[in-house]
């Protein structure tokens, strides 16, 4: 095998959220238990030392508390990945979908998935019937810090603050968002990407989540 597609091999297997999830017996052991409650605290802490930098106290030590509710917890057992990736892709790969993400993101604000609804002009203009709805600013904020901690947390020391951006660039998730909300989450990736984190922490805190213009 090339270099280059040992090299490709390895950073599909660090993108966090793919779906190329691995099989799984889905049987609980010490080993996937220990691993995934690591994995688990380990981004609770980084997400937390985000929002705590920009102000987000109640947020950062809030988040993802439904990761320790029976339905993503014992998935997350079950499905453990060996912290290359979310144990939602190889509960997929086993069912064709993920309880535990359906769980998870009808409960958790910081994901742009929670903010759907129905639109009841859409009939008339013939238009899909679910809207996304435009995020408040301290759950973008929040979201934003998910994004990088889960970057981090996957792909380890690989990761570089151009990690983010380029995983939402790849995952075409602004297209599903509110046009608001992916412009909002956009600039502070490129920020993040082009100034590096202190800069994009501080461009949050001072202006973002005061109402700055966006």
């Amino acid at each position: 095998m090339s270099c280059k597609m040992q090299e490709d091999k390895r950073y599909q297997n660090e993108i966090p959220g793919r779906y190329e999830g691995s099989p799984s017996d889905g049987k609980i052991t010490w080993d996937k238990t220990l691993g995934h409650l690591h994995t688990v605290l380990h981004h609770k802490k980084l997400v937390a030392e985000g929002c705590f930098a920009v102000g987000l106290y109640r947020q950062g030590l809030l988040h993802d508390l439904s990761k320790f509710q029976p339905t993503e917890l014992l998935n997350g057992f079950r499905y453990f990945q060996g912290g290359m990736q979310s144990p939602n892709n190889g509960e997929r790969v086993v069912k064709g979908h993920s309880d535990s993400w359906i769980h998870h993101k009808g409960r958790n604000r910081h994901h742009y998935e929670y903010w759907n609804d129905y639109s009841i002009d859409a009939a008339k203009k013939g238009e899909f019937p679910i809207r996304a709805v435009r995020m408040p600013r301290r759950y973008v904020a929040e979201m934003l810090m998910d994004r990088i901690a889960a970057s981090k947390t996957y792909m380890k020391d690989a990761y570089t603050d151009e990690e983010p951006l380029k995983y939402y660039e790849r995952g075409r998730a602004g297209e599903l968002m509110h046009p608001q909300t992916a412009k909002e989450l956009e600039t502070m990736l490129k920020i993040l990407a082009r100034k590096g984190e202190k800069e994009c922490f501080r461009f949050v805190r001072d202006y973002y989540l005061k109402g700055g213009k966006m």
